[in-house]
């Protein structure tokens, strides 16, 4: 994927402009790491990016395989997994997703029971999300968002409500995703994560403070600690 961000503006109504005039030229990577402290505006840069607001004036222009991002299908994925659940049991939360897309009632059947057995939910169809715990609600999000097979996945700190074996669940669904294709965008402040990167932007008040890949933001730029 590639991505410009050119003279960006942005302020959320009766609130003091987040983003002026902000640049961001990201060259090809696979997986892109926002990072910065809490309210440097990391959260609405990715919901910008994903097409879940509006800018106020300026261009964001998103390339992956020669497509533009007219032609992109983005999955977003929020830090809490409960902010993206509708349905009351895990069988329609994924077809949701698919009704959303015209698929045929026979391939939705076919997709969710495959999606259910990949992501280790198929004893819970029935069950409603709340239900579960916090890995399986992330894996059913994740399963939520990938059941339509975008090609950019784009991730709100997704870990902040996970044991440390689910996190590790989670990379290694994320690294098995990127080898097939997926592109991920991703926010978050820890290190370990960082490190994950294939390039890594860093926010403050809504400026760009840094740009590069992770050695050169190891090097250069002490890393951030999660709060």
């Amino acid at each position: 994927m590639r991505l410009e961000i050119c003279n960006l503006n942005f302020h959320y109504k009766n609130s003091q402009p987040l983003f002026q005039n902000l640049n961001i030229h990201i060259p090809p990577c696979e997986r892109l790491i926002i990072t910065g402290i809490s309210g440097s505006g990391k959260t609405t840069l990715l919901k910008l990016i994903s097409g879940l607001l509006v800018p106020d004036s300026g261009g964001i222009n998103f390339e992956i395989d020669e497509k533009d991002s007219r032609a992109i299908h983005f999955a977003y994925l929020f830090q809490n997994p409960d902010n993206q659940f509708v349905h009351f049991n895990l069988e329609r939360e994924l077809a949701f997703n698919l009704e959303n897309r015209s698929v045929s009632s026979s391939e939705m059947h076919s997709r969710v029971a495959e999606s259910l057995c990949e992501y280790n939910l198929e004893t819970r169809r029935s069950d409603s999300p709340n239900s579960l715990s916090g890995g399986e609600k992330q894996r059913l999000a994740l399963a939520g968002m990938m059941i339509s097979n975008p090609e950019v996945l784009l991730l709100d700190e997704p870990c902040s409500f996970l044991d440390i074996y689910a996190q590790l669940q989670l990379y290694g669904k994320i690294d098995r995703l990127i080898a097939s294709g997926v592109s991920v965008i991703w926010i978050s402040q820890e290190p370990s994560e960082i490190e994950m990167a294939d390039y890594i932007i860093e926010l403050e008040s809504g400026r760009l403070v840094f740009g590069g890949n992770r050695s050169e933001y190891f090097k250069h730029k002490r890393p951030i600690n999660a709060t």
